[in-house]
């Protein structure tokens, strides 16, 4: 029997991606690795993804998964080459088995469109999650089958150590056939045989899960994180474009002020001149002109004043704190005169009374 439907949701990296905005340009999830993709010509986008699984096989089933799902989305993949270090010219002299290299299946070249290599690695990320949850769903499921009777008979002669063993290499094979069978739409589901252990039946248990889960949606992408990795693509012409728009903004809307501005003096000089005109018209009808003068003919020409500038405010000053002022062991301070007379005329006109100016010289010097 298979255990209840275990949620499949985003790893513990990928939920770290989201809240650190300093890992965004290196991890995505827990089985790979996205750097910043690049724009190797114009309008084509370069990434290379590594799978930093410590088994070197599981890191292969990932390449596998990514390798099978570029062809879905439209993108070219290639495997790089890489050297091997342990390699040398005296070894292949000696007839050495080392190679001088091979595909680094650790890593992957992925090339396409922006739209296309966003879509491809927002999908990479949800079907590498999805597949490991239906690995460890079997693996859930072995557990199960070990300690039911059915799996009594094939236990008798295994310890702990070989059953870690088991359920490691279990986990393996199902993480294999479930790989191997991404690009299969549907699947028949083949029943357990009870006369075999159930490690020797991975393929079955591998379809029960992806069966049980409804199978792996290779072409699903969410629109919004989509969106999001294309800004993270091209960071620096998405800001250039947002400043540009937020420039384009600033200049039509100071442009706007501005218009409503000469139509409102144009509005308010055409109601005085209207005014104006009327009371000369009524002044010259009652002095007998209005033959001899046109109305408003020497008015001048409008003239619309430049907007007054904005004044900066002053800063706000620095308050000396009273410690400062005041340390430890005062017990006198001198306050100048001007200081007492800028901030209490009337006290310090009765400390310092004015004195008649013939009394003055009769004062004692101080």
């Amino acid at each position: 029997m298979i255990p209840g439907p275990h949620p499949v949701g985003r790893s513990p990296a990928a939920e770290s991606y989201r809240r650190n905005p300093k890992e965004r340009n290196k991890r995505v999830s827990a089985y790979v690795e996205i750097p910043r993709p690049y724009e190797s010509a114009p309008g084509r986008f370069t990434v290379d993804l590594v799978f930093p699984t410590a088994s070197k096989r599981r890191a292969k089933q990932h390449h596998d998964v990514a390798w099978a799902l570029a062809d879905v989305h439209g993108v070219e993949a290639s495997t790089p080459f890489a050297l091997n270090p342990r390699w040398s010219y005296y070894k292949e002299m000696c007839g050495s088995d080392e190679r001088y290299g091979g595909p680094d299946e650790r890593r992957l070249t992925v090339q396409g469109g922006a739209r296309a290599v966003a879509r491809y690695l927002v999908a990479l990320e949800r079907v590498l999650d999805e597949v490991e949850a239906l690995a460890t769903r079997a693996v859930r499921a072995f557990g199960a089958w070990k300690r039911s009777v059915a799996g009594e008979p094939f236990l008798e002669y295994e310890d702990a150590s070989t059953m870690r063993v088991r359920s490691r290499e279990f986990r393996a094979d199902v993480l294999r056939a479930l790989v191997q069978g991404l690009d299969a739409r549907t699947r028949p589901v083949g029943e357990r045989d009870s006369s075999r252990p159930l490690w020797e039946q991975y393929g079955a248990v591998a379809e029960e899960v992806r069966a049980a889960a409804g199978g792996v949606d290779l072409e699903r992408a969410d629109e919004e994180a989509m969106t999001a990795q294309e800004a993270r693509m091209v960071p620096a012409a998405v800001a250039e474009a947002e400043r540009l728009v937020r420039a384009e903004a600033a200049r039509l809307e100071e442009q706007r002020l501005e218009e409503e501005r000469e139509e409102l003096f144009r509005q308010v000089d055409a109601a005085c001149a209207q005014e104006a005109d009327e009371a000369d018209a009524e002044r010259c009808a009652l002095d007998g002109q209005g033959a001899l003068f046109a109305v408003s003919e020497a008015r001048p020409a409008l003239v619309v004043p430049p907007p007054r500038p904005v004044k900066p405010r002053r800063a706000p000053r620095e308050r000396v704190p009273v410690a400062a002022r005041f340390p430890d062991g005062t017990t006198h301070v001198a306050i100048s005169r001007e200081q007492v007379e800028h901030f209490n005329p009337g006290i310090a006109a009765a400390m310092w009374p004015k004195v008649n100016p013939e009394r003055r010289r009769y004062v004692p010097a101080a």
